[in-house]
């Protein structure tokens, strides 16, 4: 079958993969000529992953015959419009696809439905910022319709917002942008899928980041299992299913970051899509759950699916977890790679699930400002919380990015897995 990847960054080189592996033609497809996943793919194609007409003229030239991503948010909405059109498989209806990759249609369906969330506002350059925005600061300002943590900054008052209001536009294809009070939190994140309206929680992690007035939202790992689990599972379970009902999500994956803190859970952000932290490695090896294998039958082999649904959801039930892990997204300070430590050095050893990097030597590493300048990722495993503090100290002793001078440029990372709420 021929299949559309929507998306050929970093982020979708494994379901590429895996769709070959499945015996499937893939063709890639973005906006630019050098993006890695298409010298995986068996063809690249020219097309804007944000622009349904192009991704629509793609698959009319190729003779698509499934169209799929994950990894990413925006073409969610594209795969949605260009299946309705074309009827061809997909998980989502169009409206649901709007209403889970547009901010402002997320955040107004949360407020309907009752669910908890930070304060918010929209904002557009005419507006009267005193009137609209009717809550204490300081504020989070972001673009109704990008991705990756782009375009996302603090404002500490009223008038820092409008002195930003340029710079978040700049990311947005809209004339507004939502602007929210800052909750003092911890991240956590839902991986799920719905079958028939059914919903499976799979995986709760603590979703780590950056300090907020450092890089806003950027996520640095994912720790499993949440040490906000317990005490907050049936909470966690409940919100998940609501909103799955509320915003008719009947099919397919999920991936909801909620916050918690001194006022309980809010709902952050939700997706329905596989996450973009290698979670198609890591689920299998903590749940039993393939949901990468899901995915794509999902929208190639509908009977083959349902089949394979029902074998996965019995595995999950009874699915003995005595692993813990954590998904390292590690960072660099700007410079020039002189030398990298070889990724076949990290791979053996024995509690390395996966690793890889998004630079090689002499790459150039600009200052992070968002998800895009991740340096590379590591999935490291354990039996318990104390040996997976030694094998992470093991690993970042191992994992050397070094400059001319030989000085490191790996940024260092915190682990912080006491309960703050």
């Amino acid at each position: 079958m021929r299949v559309l990847m929507v998306g050929a960054g970093s982020c979708q080189i494994s379901g590429i993969k895996r769709l070959k592996a499945m015996g499937h033609e893939v063709y890639a497809a973005d906006y630019t000529d050098q993006s890695i996943g298409k010298t995986v793919a068996d063809h690249g194609v020219l097309a804007d992953a944000f622009s349904p007409e192009a991704i629509e003229s793609a698959c009319l030239e190729f003779g698509i015959q499934a169209i799929m991503t994950m990894g990413t948010d925006q073409p969610v909405l594209t795969i949605g419009k260009v299946a309705a059109k074309l009827g061809l498989p997909s998980f989502l209806s169009v409206e649901t696809a709007y209403a889970v990759t547009h901010k402002k249609a997320m955040k107004l369906k949360f407020r309907d439905l009752g669910l908890p969330t930070s304060p918010f506002a929209f904002v557009s350059k005419q507006s009267d910022i005193e009137s609209c925005v009717n809550f204490d600061g300081p504020y989070v300002l972001k673009p109704m319709d990008s991705q990756g943590q782009r375009g996302i900054v603090i404002a500490e008052d009223k008038r820092d917002i409008q002195r930003q209001i340029d710079y978040v536009l700049g990311f947005s294809r809209e004339d507004e942008i939502l602007v929210e009070q800052v909750y003092n939190n911890e991240e956590i994140t839902v991986t799920g899928w719905v079958h028939e309206g059914q919903v499976s929680v799979v995986t709760v992690t603590d979703r780590v980041t950056f300090p907020l007035h450092e890089r806003v939202g950027v996520c640095t790992a994912h720790e499993y299992p949440s040490k906000y689990l317990e005490g907050f599972e049936a909470i966690i379970v409940d919100l998940t299913e609501k909103i799955c009902s509320g915003f008719d999500i009947y099919e397919g994956p999920l991936y909801f970051q909620f916050l918690i803190g001194n006022d309980g859970i809010y709902v952050n952000e939700i997706a329905c899509r596989l996450g973009g932290a290698y979670e198609d490695l890591s689920l299998p090896f903590a749940t039993g759950m393939d949901l990468l294998k899901l995915n794509i039958l999902g929208v190639t082999d509908r009977v083959l699916y349902i089949k394979e649904f029902e074998r996965q959801y019995q595995i999950l039930k009874t699915f003995e977890r005595t692993s813990v892990y954590t998904t390292q997204l590690f960072f660099c300070r700007p410079g020039s790679i002189a030398s990298m430590t070889a990724l076949e050095t990290l791979k053996a050893l024995p509690f390395i699930l996966d690793a890889g990097y998004n630079y090689k030597v002499g790459d150039i590493i600009p200052k992070t400002v968002n998800a895009s300048q991740r340096a590379g990722y590591a999935i490291i495993t354990a039996p318990d919380e104390e040996t997976l503090r030694k094998n992470l100290s093991v690993f970042y002793n191992q994992m050397k990015i070094l400059d001319p001078k030989g000085d490191t440029l790996v940024l260092s990372q915190k682990r912080n897995r006491k309960r703050l709420y």
